[in-house]
């Protein structure tokens, strides 16, 4: 008898969390019913690696959900097959280092992590930072941190997402290298001094998710210039002497900047400004583009199929879960 045929539904049921990872959900699902998260990842995967893949139908024979519920609370663990038909928008792709906690105050306590989307660094409800660590700090002092993730999600309207994902990953590398290299930024320090008092230090450990916290304003001012595509054409034509560009960077960015004027300190002496080291780069990919499945390139949301989800009936009723039917409000996992 195939081990498929011996799951049923765990006596304490536990609803996923929208967008939550798998292993976040198993160890939920386990602690509940008082097993181990392991042993049930073995379980339902079919073998012992502790990265192997859950199937859904196997999930939805162990929590007694229906498999649509769970395709649509947790869409990132589905075939293709499994996500025709469900109606998506911007939901985020299973990526590296883009699972975080979960505002602590939106999940009641519960220790849930959700992957993410680049925009997702800020619960707009309780005021707290939520990307990154589990530190998530308190912003109800920091209107300018409030007011960057506004305008973050208005340039995701304005020049859409993915253009936007992009132009925000190189500002980032942009201005934690002017941070790292100790470029003068008396707005981040105003800002790290809100979070840690007047007398914190950069060397201390304790201060990852306050440090991207302060540095997003800057990100998000030169996320706008990076994603627009006026100043994008000013800085890729002008490149040598971006005279313009360079007065609205100080204008809007980084008072101080001198374009490709970088201070050679201690172990960096030949390192170049970040600014120019990312325009040199733009240039190279103009002549040696990354092919269209390179990572680099990929969009963070899924993408629906446009099949039928019906072939999956099947093997649900063979693991002994309800048919498949609409979600209803009473039935939908909670966002």
């Amino acid at each position: 008898m195939d081990w498929p045929l011996l799951l049923r539904p765990l006596p304490r049921p536990v609803p996923p969390v929208r967008d939550e990872t798998i292993s976040s959900y198993l160890t939920r699902l386990a602690e509940a019913n008082r097993l181990q998260p392991a042993g049930l990842r073995s379980l339902l995967a079919g073998n012992d690696r502790k990265d192997a893949s859950v199937l859904l139908p196997a999930l939805a024979a162990v929590t007694g959900m229906p498999l649509r519920n769970l395709a649509h609370a947790m869409p990132q663990i589905c075939t293709v097959t499994e996500l025709a038909g469900l109606q998506m928008h911007n939901r985020p792709r299973a990526r590296p280092d883009w699972a975080f906690v979960a505002c602590r105050r939106c999940a009641a306590g519960r220790p849930v992590t959700r992957w993410a989307l680049h925009d997702d660094v800020v619960c707009s409800r309780h005021r707290r930072w939520i990307s990154g660590g589990t530190e998530q700090p308190e912003l109800s002092r920091q209107p300018e941190i409030l007011h960057a993730h506004r305008r973050h999600r208005w340039l995701i309207r304005r020049h859409g997402r993915n253009t936007v994902m992009r132009a925000h990953r190189d500002a980032r590398s942009i201005c934690v290298g002017w941070r790292l290299d100790g470029i003068p930024d008396d707005a981040f320090d105003h800002r790290m001094a809100i979070f840690h008092g007047p007398y914190w230090r950069d060397s201390d450990k304790e201060t990852t998710q306050t440090f991207d916290a302060a540095i997003y304003p800057q990100i998000v001012a030169l996320t706008r210039l990076l994603a627009s595509p006026f100043w994008r054409q000013h800085i890729l034509k002008g490149w040598r002497s971006p005279n313009t560009f360079v007065a609205e960077l100080r204008r809007t960015v980084a008072p101080d900047y001198v374009w490709g004027d970088y201070p050679r300190i201690r172990w960096r002496r030949d390192r170049d400004d970040p600014m120019l080291e990312w325009l040199i780069h733009i240039r190279r990919d103009e002549y040696e583009p990354r092919p269209p499945d390179h990572p680099w390139n990929l969009p963070e949301t899924l993408h629906r199929a446009t099949t039928s989800i019906r072939p999956q009936l099947d093997l649900v009723q063979k693991l002994g879960t309800p048919q498949l039917r609409e979600p209803s409000h009473k039935s939908e996992p909670p966002p």
